[in-house]
């Protein structure tokens, strides 16, 4: 089996369209379970992707500033640690 890369613009869409479902009248309440749960792994996917993306850009950044100074770049004990303080 192989991993497809991660899709944000895709799972976000899809969150979007499960929240505009929840803003509908007409909710059932099984679907609405199924679909409230879905919408929480969809969250969690995106949190994390952010993350992820966040952390790179701080190495970027970090290498950049290292080059422009004269520095070498070294990752320090909070490298891992995203903006979003997770």
């Amino acid at each position: 089996m192989t991993d497809k890369p991660f899709e944000f613009e895709k799972a976000l869409k899809e969150l979007e369209d499960i929240t505009t479902w929840f803003e509908s009248t007409d909710v059932d309440l099984d679907q609405g379970l199924d679909k409230f749960e879905r919408g929480m792994e969809l969250a969690s996917q995106l949190k994390a992707h952010l993350v992820t993306v966040e952390n790179r850009v701080e190495k970027i950044k970090q290498r950049f500033s290292a080059t422009t100074t004269g520095e070498t770049a070294q990752p320090g004990p909070d490298s891992q640690a995203g903006l979003f303080g997770a």
